[in-house]
């Protein structure tokens, strides 16, 4: 009734008491300005008198026009320039890291070694808090979420400053997934520790220090432990098969907050080893056999690893026991084994004895280039051309063939999806060697030494890359790197080999596609060819 009386207007009030009300809020937040349909069209004459111009039919699909509407208020409110929206308090994004671990931003063309060597790159917003709670007792009050409504961050010199503005920000750290294992626990730890004037200080609790922030959650209580998880399994044991439930525990642990990962296993692991334990008694042809729980975690470990890495991540990232220091000898290369499962030997070998007798002599003596190179693992660029028709892919089946009916690995790439289809275990060579879409003259491949695909490039034989004409040059020069860097962790010569002295076959045909060049000239064109190429 005020406002009523006080505007003599109809105004309607709304209680905002309903957590509904937000959703409200923010769909006229993100709504679009008003908007009106309008179409112009030219009246026809119809007096035969005074003839007027002929029109066809109006097309509304073709004259309708979708405009913004400006009503009379609206339009008189932006003359006058007034506040179309406002924002307060205004919101600090607060980034979390863990020691020495901050990101580092740099501008295109910087010197890297010079900015490594600047102060400026060790101070962060966390590490200028623990600076400022040293200098400045009343700063201890507050926790690093609440810092900014006293303290503002200065970007300039990278500090906090006293805040003497009368309308205080909002602190807010940046998310963190709770897969992210110590960081995750560090900002939990950052919304209630006060204070604070090093790390050490965050796992520190009641005169104890703590070894890990996860550690220090659970002293203070912050953790709520894994009962769901635990009344989760002892359902799902009652039903789920084995690779059921490891299946379960791969999914919890990668996209769920779980404590202690650890424990969880350590109290189902049994569970997960029914079907190793009945195929090792398959395989001993002993019923009665009952395996050790050291076999079975072994094996365990080996198919646990395979099912973290086909869901996209890494058994390392998590709190899963290791059963050795080598995790090749335990968990075994995923990717070799791919590469040597091939039909049964005798068919391997019969048919590689039947292509090699029907090669021509052009396609023989190619072959036995290519098979003595990748036998004796000697350096070997090769670049095969011909016409459609011509039985290249017959001779590359043979090799093929050949090679590992002697239990060899030969990787085979292409440049195109439809064309690594047509190839026995093809793949296409972005995805295999993990090349970067966005390449330069430097770029490298995603591949690290010690992983499990840096370990099957080691044990290669051969590499087979198909239509590699339509491929950029920065593509063969990045795996040129990568290769280098791989082969030379045991044999240091083999940086300054190309390819770090592994055989490698190109084939395709200049006649066909050439690498895509985006507005790109003739001459640009060529440049992107693999002629162009110092590996040429």
């Amino acid at each position: 009734m005020q406002l009523l009386k006080k505007y003599n207007a109809h105004i309607n009030v709304e209680w905002c008491n309903k957590t509904h009300m937000i959703k409200y809020l923010f769909k006229y937040v993100t709504k679009r300005s008003d908007r009106a349909r309008i179409y112009f069209e030219l009246t026809a004459n119809t007096n035969n008198a005074s003839p007027g111009p002929q029109i066809a039919p109006p097309n509304e699909i073709r004259k309708c026009i979708d405009a913004r509407y400006l009503s009379t208020c609206e339009a008189l409110w932006r003359i006058f320039e007034f506040d179309i929206y406002f924002r307060v308090p205004s919101v600090e994004r607060l980034a979390v890291h863990l020691p020495a671990k901050n990101i580092v931003r740099y501008e295109p063309g910087a010197d890297l070694q010079t900015l490594l060597l600047s102060r400026a790159v060790k101070k962060t917003m966390l590490t200028e808090w623990f600076e400022t709670n040293l200098k400045y007792s009343d700063a201890r009050l507050l926790t690093f979420c609440d810092f900014p409504k006293e303290w503002s961050w200065d970007v300039s010199i990278r500090c906090w400053r006293r805040s003497w503005l009368s309308s205080a920000k909002i602190g807010c750290m940046y998310y963190v997934h709770p897969t992210a294992g110590e960081l995750y626990y560090l900002r939990m730890l950052l919304m209630f520790v006060s204070g604070a004037t090093s790390f050490v200080d965050i796992r520190t609790f009641q005169n104890t220090v703590y070894e890990t922030f996860r550690e220090a959650c659970e002293a203070r209580g912050l953790l709520e432990g894994d009962n769901e998880w635990n009344l989760l399994f002892d359902e799902a044991v009652v039903s789920a098969s084995a690779s059921q439930l490891r299946q379960l525990f791969i999914t919890i642990v990668v996209h769920c907050p779980v404590c202690n990962v650890r424990a969880l296993l350590d109290k189902y692991w049994i569970y997960f080893t029914d079907d190793i334990h009945r195929g090792l008694k398959e395989a001993l042809g002993n019923p009665h056999y009952t395996a050790p729980h050291e076999q079975l975690l072994t094996l365990l470990s080996r198919k646990l690893a395979n099912t973290f890495a086909n869901s996209g991540a890494n058994i390392a990232d998590y709190d899963v026991p290791i059963l050795s220091a080598h995790g090749d000898e335990v968990f075994g290369n995923r990717l070799i084994d791919d590469e040597l499962r091939p039909e049964p030997l005798l068919l391997c070998d019969h048919a590689a004895v039947a292509a090699v007798s029907q090669l021509n002599a052009d396609q023989r003596f190619i072959f036995e280039m290519l098979i003595e190179s990748a036998l004796s693992s000697s350096l070997g660029l090769f670049f095969v051309c011909g016409h459609g028709g011509t039985g290249k892919t017959f001779l590359w089946n043979a090799i093929l063939t050949h090679l590992r009916s002697r239990q060899k690995i030969v990787l085979v790439v292409a440049s195109s999806g439809v064309a690594s289809l047509l190839l026995p275990k093809g793949r296409t060579a972005h995805s295999r060697f993990k090349i970067p879409f966005d390449l330069d003259e430097s770029s490298v491949c995603g591949v690290k030494r010690g992983t499990m695909l840096s370990k099957l490039i080691q044990r290669t034989s051969l590499v087979i890359w198909d239509e590699a004409p339509m491929t950029h040059r920065h593509c063969f020069e990045a795996l040129d790197r990568t290769m280098r860097d791989i082969l030379s962790e045991h044999k240091a010569e083999n940086a300054n080999i190309p390819f770090g002295g592994k055989p490698i076959m190109l084939r395709g045909d200049f006649r066909q596609i050439l690498p895509v060049v985006r507005k790109g000239s003739r001459s640009a064109i060529v440049n992107a060819s693999i002629t162009s190429s110092p590996l040429w």
